[in-house]
C-alpha cells in the first residue's frame, strides 16, 4: 500500500483533472489512489486540454509542497515526476500525459479516439479495455516489437472486439490481430505513414517536425533527467550513501538510472591499454588498493589527464546525454572532481586550481557534484585506507570546491539516511526551481 502522503497527492491531482481536463487514465488504475501498481500513472489527454490546465496544475503542485523533480516535454508525452522528502523517506509519483499514440511523429491513434467513450469509476476517468490494448499494441507493432506478455489478459479480452479489429484494419490494413502479428514492423510503419498522408498530409509533416524538434532539443539541452557525481575520501561512505539514495528514489528511478564508476568508460583502464599497445610490459591489477601507485611527474600527469578527458567528453555524449534527455538519472561514484581532490588515486599531480579551470573549459559538467566527507576521526573509524595527512589533503580540496557552482559539500557524520536526506533536499529544491522556469 502506498503511504498517505502519496495517496493525498494522487487524490489532489485526479480531483483537479476531473474538474479541469478532458482526460482518462490509460491503465493500472484499479487500485488508485491507495495502491499505485505501476511506477507511473499514464494519462491520455487532448493537447488543447493540457495547454489550458498545465499552469494551474503546476501551481497546485507547488502550493502543496511537492517538488517537480523532472519534467519531460516531447512530441507525444509530457512527464512530471513529483517528489517530496519526508525525513527518513522520500515519496515520488510520476505523471505521464500522452497527447496521442505515435512513433517518430507518425500518428497511430489520437487522444480524441481514446476519449470518445471514456468511463468514470467514481474517482477517475479511464479508457475501456479496447483502448488500453490498442495503445500499447499499435505502438509495439510499429517499432517491430510484440504486445507484452504481462498484459496477456488484456489482449485476450480485447483482440476480437469490433473497435479493435476496425482500427487495425484502418491503420495497418490487417484483417485481424493474428494477421497483424505476422507482418514485419517496418511494413506496418509504412502503412501508418500512408494512412497519415491520406488523412492530412500537412498535419503529418507538422507532427514529424515536432518529433524531430523535441528529440534533438532534449538531447542537446538534457534538461529533463539529471546527473549526480559523488566525490570524497575513502571512508566517507559514498557507496552506502549512493545505495541508500537509489533506494529512497524507489520504483520511479530504480530501473531508470545508470551507474558509472569514475568515468563513462568508453575506453579501458590506461594501464591495460598501454599494455595491449606494447608500451607497458606489466599491469598492476591490485585494484583493492587504489592509492598504491607512486607519484607521477608533470608530463605523465598531463598524459593521464588527456586520456581521461577524451573519455569524459565522448562518453558524456554517448552515455550520459542519452539518459538525461529523458526522465532518467545518471550517478557517478567519483567523477572528474575526484581528479581534483584525490591526486594519489588518479595519479594526476597537477595544481587543483588548474584542474578546476581545465574542467570548466573542457569536461562536461554534471548537474550535482556532491562532496561527501566527514571528520578525520570518523573516516578513520570506518576505513583506514588513508592516513590523517591524506584525508586532510582531500578535505582541503573539497573546501576549495564547496562554494563553486554545482558543488555541494555534505557532511556524513550520522546515518547514511541523514546524508541522503540532505542531498535529496538540495536536488529536489534545485530541480523544482529549474522546472518551474521551464514550465512558465
Amino acid at each position: 500500500m502506498m503511504r498517505n502522503i502519496a495517496v493525498e497527492h494522487i487524490e489532489q491531482v485526479i480531483g483537479f483533472l476531473n474538474e479541469n481536463a478532458d482526460y482518462a487514465v490509460l491503465r493500472n488504475f484499479e487500485g488508485l489512489p491507495d495502491n499505485n501498481r505501476s511506477r507511473d500513472i499514464d494519462i491520455i489527454i487532448t493537447r488543447k486540454s493540457y495547454r489550458n490546465m498545465i499552469d494551474r496544475l503546476v501551481a497546485l503542485i507547488d502550493k502543496s509542497g511537492w517538488k517537480i523533480v523532472t519534467y519531460l516535454h516531447s512530441d507525444r508525452l509530457l512527464t512530471l515526476v513529483c517528489g517530496k522528502v519526508l525525513g527518513d523517506r522520500t515519496e515520488l509519483v510520476q505523471w505521464d500525459f500522452f497527447v496521442n499514440t505515435s512513433v517518430f511523429g507518425i500518428l497511430l491513434m489520437d487522444a480524441e479516439e481514446f476519449l470518445q467513450y471514456k468511463k468514470f469509476n467514481g474517482f477517475l476517468h479511464y479508457v475501456d479495455v479496447d483502448c488500453q490494448f490498442l495503445d500499447k499494441y499499435l505502438y509495439n507493432r510499429a517499432v517491430g516489437s510484440y504486445y507484452p506478455e504481462k498484459y496477456r489478459a488484456t489482449r485476450e479480452t480485447a483482440e476480437y472486439l469490433p473497435s479493435v479489429v476496425a482500427k487495425v484494419k484502418d491503420l495497418y490494413g490487417c484483417d485481424s490481430i493474428v494477421q497483424c502479428d505476422r507482418v514485419p514492423g517496418k511494413r506496418l510503419l509504412l502503412k501508418a505513414v500512408a494512412w497519415n498522408c491520406r488523412r492530412n498530409v500537412l498535419a503529418f509533416v507538422g507532427n514529424v517536425f515536432r518529433f524531430l524538434y523535441t528529440f534533438v532539443g532534449n538531447y542537446l539541452r538534457s534538461r529533463t533527467g539529471f546527473s549526480i557525481g559523488f566525490t570524497g575520501p575513502d571512508g566517507s561512505g559514498k557507496t552506502t550513501v549512493i545505495d541508500t539514495l537509489i533506494d529512497n528514489l524507489g520504483d520511479v528511478f530504480r530501473k531508470a538510472h545508470a551507474y558509472y564508476h569514475f568515468r563513462p568508460t568508453l575506453f579501458g583502464n590506461l594501464g591495460e591499454v598501454a599494455h595491449a599497445a606494447g608500451v607497458k610490459k606489466e599491469v598492476d591489477r591490485n585494484y583493492s588498493d587504489p592509492h598504491r601507485g607512486g607519484r607521477t611527474g608533470a608530463s605523465n600527469s598531463l598524459l593521464r589527464l588527456t586520456y581521461y578527458s577524451v573519455d569524459y567528453i565522448l562518453g558524456y555524449w554517448a552515455k550520459v546525454k542519452t539518459m538525461t534527455r529523458i526522465t532518467r538519472l545518471v550517478i557517478f561514484d567519483r567523477y572528474y572532481t575526484d581528479i581534483i581532490c584525490d591526486s594519489r588515486r588518479s595519479r594526476i599531480y597537477l595544481n587543483p586550481k588548474f584542474l578546476y579551470g581545465f574542467g570548466r573549459l573542457f569536461i562536461p559538467s554534471l548537474d550535482y557534484n556532491i562532496l561527501l566527507t566527514a571528520q578525520t576521526d570518523t573516516i578513520l573509524a570506518r576505513k583506514r585506507e588513508l592516513d590523517t595527512e591524506g584525508i586532510a589533503a582531500i578535505n582541503a580540496k573539497i573546501d576549495y570546491l564547496k562554494n563553486k557552482k554545482g558543488y555541494y559539500k555534505v557532511m556524513n557524520e550520522g546515518t547514511p539516511q541523514e546524508a541522503v536526506t540532505k542531498i535529496l533536499n538540495i536536488i529536489f529544491e534545485k530541480q523544482h526551481k529549474k522546472n518551474l522556469k521551464r514550465l512558465k
